[in-house]
């Protein structure tokens, strides 16, 4: 095993992403979303050749306020449910267009509230890493696969069992010799 994937499933280990509470309570401009979000996502996702130096760009932002994924700030400040959104989005578009995270988060947040969704992604994420993780160490624990959820939640739990796989699908390919 090399040492990024090592250095992943330590991190993922500690893992511990935002919840809604932990999510900053005052307004921020764009840079220090960028950086909040950032400084959280670089945990979860494996360093590889072709990974961008940062997982969410001002462009990123003003591309899903324009696809009305979520709505604008105000006076130029992002809130707490903005982070949230960021956070989500930056995830799920790994695995489907931004009008499938659309939907989803329409949906997810239409049955559970902002606060709710928002908190049940970060668990799912969590326990979808952590599932990966113990598979690299060939300690397989396939409870959370298992784990019944209804039928509003299952996109969302797919979703992250998607994008765990899909990342460490496409690590483990670029160690692959020609």
């Amino acid at each position: 095993m090399d040492l990024i994937i090592k250095q992943w499933i330590k991190n993922i280990n500690a893992i511990k992403l935002p919840r809604w509470s932990d999510l900053p309570d005052i307004e921020l401009y764009s840079e220090q979303v960028i950086t909040f979000v950032n400084s959280h996502l670089n945990t979860i996702f494996i360093n590889h050749q072709d990974q961008k130096d940062s997982f969410v760009t001002a462009s990123m932002i003003n591309n899903y306020v324009k696809n009305k994924i979520m709505e604008p700030p105000k006076n130029k400040k992002y809130r707490k449910s903005h982070i949230a959104f960021i956070i989500t989005i930056t995830v799920l578009k790994q695995v489907g267009s931004l009008n499938d995270v659309r939907k989803g988060i329409i949906n997810l947040t239409t049955v559970l509230g902002k606060v709710d969704a928002y908190d049940t992604f970060i668990l799912f994420l969590e326990q979808s890493l952590q599932a990966s993780a113990n598979e690299l160490l060939q300690t397989p624990d396939t409870s959370y696969y298992t784990k019944p959820v209804t039928l509003d939640l299952l996109p969302l739990k797919t979703a992250t069992i998607a994008f765990t796989s899909i990342m460490l699908s496409r690590y483990l390919f670029s160690k692959l010799e020609s």
